[in-house]
């Protein structure tokens, strides 16, 4: 069998309240539904404690789901005092050729992984991103060297929460946002009052296309549902050119958010190797 499923995830502090030091009844809610899913690849974000007692909480996670690998990014320290660790988990039928992580330009971290895939000849890159949600400018910084894996012939998938709203997406009325947090998705002050979309247009203009895009779903908020936030596209998948031609199918789940599982819902993406020339 040919095809894979790719599922990308904000857990909300690793599905425990209080931050992620409190009670695990989100978690437990989280396996269920994420078990739903039968993903072959799943990259988390905002893991947060996952990687005490030997990643003890990823471990549990990876066993309850029945996946078979798992790598914990291990991310830089908030100024609140977070570690808004990544996770990538895949399935029984994929194997890794080689796995790491780099924060030195990362707000959290980014998380990496070369796969193989059952009908697929050679590697899929995955890069599992979290960016800064705090500055534009910092996000463009953050995937700027990821240009290169949308090169004539890889076959790259850059997934995760961006913090930007994804090309295409209505422009959202930021003025609905408390003041202190509008930076954070804004344009410079001299430049205008609109977003600033500076990472996705950079991966855009790398080539890297929206999965969302030929299933007209690139309206479809993902995250930040809660009240006084403007709910908007910001869970993406993004595939290099190589990988496009693969690509069947493609959700936005919202069972976490309806749930009250998550603050994000959930994106999943179809692909068929068999469909490569």
């Amino acid at each position: 069998m040919t095809k894979i499923r790719v599922v990308t995830f904000n857990t909300l502090f690793g599905g425990y309240d209080d931050f992620g030091l409190g009670l695990g009844d989100r978690w437990h809610g989280q396996i269920a539904f994420l078990k739903s899913l039968e993903a072959d690849v799943l990259a988390l974000q905002e893991c947060n404690f996952w990687d005490l007692l030997g990643d003890r909480r990823m471990h549990q996670t990876l066993n309850a789901l029945g996946l078979s690998n798992a790598y914990l990014a291990y991310a830089n320290e908030t100024t609140s005092g977070h570690r808004f660790h990544t996770v990538i988990m895949v399935g029984p039928r994929v194997r890794i050729a080689a796995q790491g992580a780099t924060r030195d330009r990362y707000h959290h971290v980014m998380g990496w992984a070369n796969l193989l895939l059952p009908g697929l000849e050679g590697m899929l890159e995955l890069r599992n991103l979290h960016l800064d949600p705090f500055d534009p400018r910092n996000r463009a910084t953050e995937v700027s060297p990821l240009g290169v894996l949308a090169a004539p012939g890889r076959r790259s998938l850059v997934v995760g929460d961006i913090n930007s709203i994804g090309l295409r997406f209505p422009e959202p009325d930021w003025s609905q946002l408390p003041a202190h947090v509008q930076n954070g998705q804004l344009l410079l002050p001299r430049e205008g009052s609109d977003s600033n979309r500076d990472a996705t247009e950079l991966l855009a203009r790398a080539g890297f296309l929206d999965a969302s895009h030929p299933f007209q779903q690139e309206t479809v908020p993902t995250a930040a549902f809660g009240e006084g936030d403007v709910p908007r596209r910001q869970d993406l998948i993004l595939m290099s050119p190589a990988l496009a031609p693969t690509l069947v199918g493609y959700q936005v789940l919202l069972e976490p958010v309806n749930k009250e599982l998550s603050d994000h819902g959930a994106v999943c993406a179809d692909f068929d190797f068999s469909l490569l020339p």
